[in-house]
């Protein structure tokens, strides 16, 4: 069975906001909602559920994560919570975006209870603006335990467009053959082993390309990946259609346990971010020592020229100026966002190493910024006018 084009009876918010959205279930499950046979609840790390599913594990990150809960006594085919991933939108953002989830796999949970799956499903919408936006396409990581012929516990997972008992098969190295997105011209996509329990990483990217057969030369291609709680990649798919010529495809939909089978899955970090980030800062700082100076920034890591750090003491009256910017990252957290910039400049004239970090606090705190120079320079304090925009 193909997924529904819409969850029946959600409304969506009509576009999505200009940030990240992030939920590691520190504070709340906002969000995400239940779904029709389980809901979503937050269990700090270390959380006892006699014995079942992932019982006790730590949380992937922080000290609290969330499990899909059981509501109905679902055993197959059971509707899982979702997120909108802070609203939808029928704008595809410059350079794409990509979607992601950590997923705990409990591989001697696994080996009691054969052929559990579940469907992790991250949803597009159409680029034709509408309230609410509307559904496009559905691309799917399909996940079971071991069939009852395996020798040994495992999960099986594959990719597809496709969710349910009826269409999905993670265990098989072809999709379906009557799925024209799905299958593959060339051959067949491996399904992926994963025979050690642990937090994964189940990731989404959503990026234009060509290929042959794209009648537009520019048509949506989907990554799946699934990496371990090291970083080291685990499995990798790439599925592309000509059915999505990037005329066509809008911004992020849900992201939808589809099908959930395993009571009390445990899940962290939800996230969904653009591709292409892009910090701007201007304004006086306050230092943590009584000192004053002013800095500006800016840095887009998906257009060239423009990039600057700049930072006048208030005090001393130095003067740091980057010549290079090496290294840019963006990291969301639960109310807020950080950029680190990494290069070199000169300071006064001579030439130095610099980090940079600032932190957007959404209007929930005031913003920061660090200046640490390899002279061994420091400044760091809130930012008392001006202001700090990540995106």
């Amino acid at each position: 069975m193909a997924l529904l084009g819409a969850l029946m009876g959600v409304s969506a918010q009509a576009s999505a906001p200009p940030g990240p959205y992030f939920n590691g279930f520190e504070n709340n499950t906002n969000g995400w909602f239940n779904g029709g046979d389980r809901a979503i609840i937050r269990q700090p790390s270390g959380y006892m559920n006699g014995g079942g599913y992932a019982n006790g594990i730590q949380s992937a990150s922080g000290n609290w994560h969330a499990r899909l809960t059981d509501t109905t006594s679902c055993a197959l085919n059971c509707d899982g919570p979702f997120t909108r991933w802070g609203g939808y939108t029928s704008a595809f953002p410059a350079g794409g975006y990509l979607t992601q989830v950590d997923i705990y796999l409990d591989v001697t949970w696994a080996a009691s209870h054969p052929d559990t799956r579940f469907d992790w499903s991250s949803a597009i919408n159409q680029s034709v603006p509408a309230s609410p936006p509307t559904h496009r396409r559905d691309w799917v990581f399909n996940a079971g335990t071991q069939l009852l012929t395996d020798l040994m516990p495992k999960f099986n997972i594959s990719a597809s467009t496709n969710a349910s008992r009826g269409s999905t098969f993670p265990e098989n190295d072809c999709p379906n053959p009557l799925d024209p997105i799905s299958n593959p011209p060339l051959g067949c996509r491996k399904h992926a082993e994963i025979s050690t329990s642990g937090w994964y990483t189940f990731r989404h990217t959503f990026r234009a390309g060509s290929f042959l057969g794209c009648p537009e030369a520019n048509c949506l291609i989907v990554d799946f990946d699934i990496f371990d709680h090291n970083g080291a990649t685990v499995a990798h798919w790439t599925i592309h259609s000509s059915q999505d010529p990037m005329s066509m495809v809008g911004g992020n939909r849900y992201g939808w346990f589809a099908n959930e089978e395993i009571p009390d899955l445990a899940i962290d970090n939800s996230l969904r971010t653009g591709r292409c980030h892009e910090g701007d800062g201007d304004g006086d700082v306050g230092g943590n020592d009584s000192r004053k100076a002013h800095m500006h920034f800016h840095k887009s890591t998906c257009e060239s020229g423009g990039d600057d750090v700049e930072e006048d003491d208030g005090v001393s009256g130095a003067h740091f100026q980057s010549t290079a910017i090496s290294a840019a990252t963006f990291a969301p957290d639960e109310d807020s966002e950080t950029a680190t910039l990494i290069g070199t400049g000169l300071h006064n004239g001579l030439p130095v190493g610099f980090t940079m970090v600032a932190v957007d606090s959404q209007g929930l705190a005031a913003a920061t910024y660090t200046l640490i120079l390899t002279d061994g320079y420091v400044f760091t304090g809130s930012v008392v006018s001006g202001g700090i925009a990540l995106q």
